[in-house]
């Protein structure tokens, strides 16, 4: 890397550093620790090494041993913790200690220099996606954490996450019992949008009020079509009662979308620019359709048969007939998104669930044994502080491998690369910061090194999807995406 270069990268990551430091530096997270109550008197353990214990250690609080974290304390740290010790801190205290470093790193990490230009850009300021992701946990935390239901899932945790795919930046992150509802969370931020916004949402925040209140912000939005809503066009052949008014009840046909699909070819789309939605408040929606290849619909078919079974629940024969197609409704003209982008743009989606996998295979959120409530809250608000971290620096990370380099970072492969030095960005942030750019720059030239998305042929990448000028640099990258 050429000395401009490494220059403009230590500028960059010192100003990432210094967001950061709002939070996570020595001075900072004691005041925390004393505004909550976890430390009232200065004792063996600070505060500072206990959040290194909870979210930086590579422990899981829940199901490594105290000894475990007696011994990790004394060869990390250089201090001699007894596990009765740990035990004790471990309690409610710690919890809102780590509850409220965990908001703070949500609402204080800006990232706003982390946005990626892309040709949506005239349209959009923000992409916004909202999931959910869920996990098992003891049956003996099923009074505070009820799970989905069913047998199987007695006690869960349920995480519903927003971020702005552009940027990086986590928006909502709220979390809950499992058997949360993803609509009303979905309603619950719609407070928040603004004029340029896009909401790419699942068929789990289905909701006509919520479309209607982001139309009337300015806001655009696509979504999924539920099988079971009723779909009307217009009605030509109106009735009228003696006294000449129109019959109401007349004024909208209710149009049969698996009749209609027939005519489709196999992985052909068909709009529909002026339907109405909803059996009694009927909304004016852009439908389009799409028909899926036999292989889709198999592949389909399996898994809709797979998860009913697993759920002990029966399809109807509505959402059985509509098999064969996916709908989307969308506020967008079609002029910035024709029908043949709809699928395109709404599979941007798909890059959260690549984070929560992230978030289960390589940080571990879902390895719980039964233990003290207040120990799991422990492990949970504690692996959620390293995520929020380890994403900003991520989302960072990409970013500068696109403007340095006209590269696209690998989630996965990135996130797997940070985790291995998130211990030594701790330690340095809190013993010293104005040094840390150093090992953020060791990330840096890792991830473009080992960290490059793979293309394969025929498939875009996020990237492609968005419009974003990269280089490609196919036969220089030999890692799996």
């Amino acid at each position: 890397m050429s000395k401009v270069k490494t220059l403009n990268m230590k500028n960059t990551m010192q100003q990432m550093i210094q967001e950061i430091l709002k939070v996570i530096s020595k001075d900072e997270i004691e005041k925390i620790a004393r505004d909550v109550g976890f430390i009232q008197r200065q004792g063996k353990l600070q505060a500072w090494q206990f959040l290194y214990l909870c979210a930086f250690s590579g422990l899981d609080i829940s199901k490594n041993t105290l000894v475990s974290m007696s011994a990790n304390l004394n060869s990390e740290i250089d201090i001699e913790v007894t596990t009765q010790a740990i035990h004790d801190r471990l309690n409610d205290k710690a919890v809102a200690f780590l509850q409220e470093i965990f908001t703070r790193l949500l609402n204080d990490i800006a990232l706003s220099d982390s946005k990626i230009s892309t040709s949506w850009d005239k349209h959009f300021d923000r992409i916004r996606i909202v999931d959910s992701t869920a996990f098992q946990v003891p049956e003996i935390y099923k009074e505070e954490y009820k799970g989905s239901g069913g047998s199987s899932q007695p006690a869960g945790v349920k995480i519903q996450l927003e971020y702005d795919l552009k940027s990086g930046k986590f928006i909502h992150v709220d979390v809950g019992p499992g058997k949360g509802n993803d609509n009303t969370f979905g309603s619950k931020i719609n407070e928040t949008f603004k004029e340029r916004d896009l909401s790419l949402r699942d068929l789990g925040y289905f909701s006509l009020k919520d479309f209607k209140d982001l139309d009337d912000k300015g806001a655009s939005y696509v979504s999924r079509l539920k099988p079971n809503v009723a779909v009307y066009v217009e009605n030509k052949d109106v009735e009228y009662h003696k006294n000449g008014q129109i019959k109401k009840s007349t004024l909208y046909k209710r149009i049969d979308l698996s009749e209609i699909a027939k005519d489709i070819p196999a992985g052909g789309v068909l709009e529909l620019k002026e339907v109405y939605i909803g059996r009694i408040e009927k909304r004016k929606e852009r439908l389009v359709i799409y028909k899926l290849t036999d292989k889709q619909l198999k592949e389909r078919k399996l898994k809709v048969e797979k998860t009913a079974k697993k759920k002990g629940i029966k399809k109807s024969e509505n959402t059985m007939k509509l098999l064969g197609i996916t709908m989307f409704i969308t506020n967008i003209d079609s002029s910035i998104v024709p029908n043949d982008q709809i699928y395109e743009i709404y599979s941007l989606r798909w890059q959260i669930e690549i984070l929560f996998k992230t978030w289960k295979s390589i940080f571990t959120i879902s390895n719980v044994k039964p233990v003290k409530i207040e120990r799991f809250k422990c492990q949970l608000y504690g692996k959620l502080i390293l995520l929020i971290l380890s994403s900003s620096v991520m989302f960072k990370m990409r970013n500068e491998l696109l403007n340095i380099e006209r590269l696209e970072a690998s989630e996965i492969k990135s996130a797997g690369i940070i985790k291995e030095y998130i211990q030594k960005i701790y330690f340095d942030l809190v013993n010293s910061p104005l040094k840390e750019y150093k090992i953020l720059l060791k990330i840096y030239k890792c991830i473009k090194r080992n960290g490059r998305k793979s293309h394969r042929k025929g498939k875009k990448t996020f990237f492609d999807i968005l419009g974003v000028s990269y280089h490609h640099q196919e036969n220089a990258c030999k890692f799996a995406a």
